[in-house]
């Protein structure tokens, strides 16, 4: 099983879509995949849309991120949903997915919604991660 990833225009930033099921609902996410983060999330403007509020989560940790504080609520277990390299429909399981809550300070920010694919998700899942940016190239594997 190889679930491809996409990547920017010029190499630097790598996405790979799926499709988060939480209780009933289904949130099409694009996740930059991060191997520098620990932690997986989702951006709480993208699950607001689904009616799930950080307001109605219980707190997590903080984390920063390009120097923003970014604090993370607890949404739990969850099944992603992902496309591999036939199209087939891949399901894998994660315990531990939150939602990012960021504390903007600085006047005149422009908000913008980012999910991170971190390293927690491809440790539950035994997963490995090969990426050839110069090629733009790049996929999530199984171990076999």
């Amino acid at each position: 099983m190889k679930i491809p990833l996409s990547f920017n225009k010029d190499g630097t930033r790598i996405f790979v879509a799926t499709n988060v099921k939480y209780s009933s609902k289904i949130i099409p996410v694009i996740f930059v995949v991060d191997t520098g983060s620990p932690e997986t999330f989702i951006d709480e403007f993208e699950t607001s849309k689904f009616r799930i509020f950080t307001k109605s989560l219980k707190k997590g940790n903080s984390m920063l991120m390009g120097g923003t504080k970014i604090d993370l609520f607890e949404l739990g277990k969850v099944q992603m949903h992902f496309r591999d390299e036939n199209n087939q429909l891949v399901t894998l399981n994660f315990d531990n997915l939150k939602v990012s809550q960021t504390a903007w300070t600085r006047e005149g920010t422009i908000y913008s919604s980012t999910s991170l694919l971190g390293m927690n998700f491809l440790l539950e899942n035994k997963l490995k991660l090969f990426v050839n940016p110069y090629q733009k190239e790049g996929y999530i594997s199984d171990q076999n």
